[in-house]
């Protein structure tokens, strides 16, 4: 089983920052109804959405462990971001991002077994 939020709205004023579609209800679904080895994979253009992403997630770490704990061999940056994206397809969104220089921010998590 796999979760994906790819590029979500960033809603960049505070007072809209409850429109942002990974908040802890929806983390604690994910969290909830994620059978055991499923993964939940987020990825942002905008830095600021994607560490709240993965702040929500790693808030969840006694079930949740971003993929380079269990395997080591997944390249990431120094900041614990994903090099490449895991997925081998890319959206349209990041092809665009991409090609107008921005970086694109990528966390893989697995739920425990």
């Amino acid at each position: 089983m796999l979760v994906s939020i790819l590029c979500p709205d960033p809603y960049f004023k505070k007072r809209h920052h409850k429109r942002r579609v990974l908040r802890k209800p929806l983390v604690d679904s994910i969290v909830n109804n994620l059978v055991p080895g499923g993964k939940v994979f987020v990825q942002s253009d905008v830095l600021e959405v994607a560490m709240d992403m993965r702040n929500q997630l790693d808030a969840e770490s006694d079930l949740l462990q971003h993929v380079n704990e269990i395997d080591p061999s997944v390249l990431c940056d120094s900041n614990g971001w994903l090099t490449s994206n895991p997925m081998g397809i890319r959206t349209e969104r990041e092809i665009h991002a991409e090609s107008e220089g921005a970086k694109i921010y990528r966390r893989l998590y697995q739920k425990q077994m």
